[in-house]
């Protein structure tokens, strides 16, 4: 069980200094054109960060694009020539109920079919 304790009618030093401080006067117009240079200093070096990083990512990706295409073809070969053919299920009726509860169920985990 808790207990309410009042709250003291005592002045609290602290609190006054914070008070006092929120009524001083704003910066000068100098102070505030310092710090707005310097802001879009820093805006305009993380965009170019963020451009030379979009390079080097593009550039390895396409530097490794063949061989993963390679590989990922290479792995749908084997598996098309080991697996079934699953032409009938897809195709018929029983396999457009179970795409229906699969398509169904992802409805559901996503939270598609929630009210509110």
């Amino acid at each position: 069980m808790t207990t309410v304790t009042r709250m003291s009618d005592e002045m609290d030093e602290k609190l006054l200094t914070r008070f006092a401080r929120a009524h001083e006067s704003l910066p000068d117009a100098e102070f505030m054109q310092i710090l707005l240079t310097r802001m879009q200093q820093a805006r305009r070096v993380r965009g170019r960060q963020r451009i030379v990083m979009a390079v080097v990512v593009a550039s390895l990706a396409a530097w490794i694009m063949p061989s993963v295409l390679q590989t990922t073809a290479a792995v749908v070969r084997v598996v098309a020539e080991h697996a079934p053919s699953y032409d009938a299920l897809i195709f018929s009726p029983g396999g457009w109920a179970v795409s229906m509860l699969i398509g169904f169920g992802v409805l559901l985990r996503a939270g598609a079919l929630r009210r509110g």
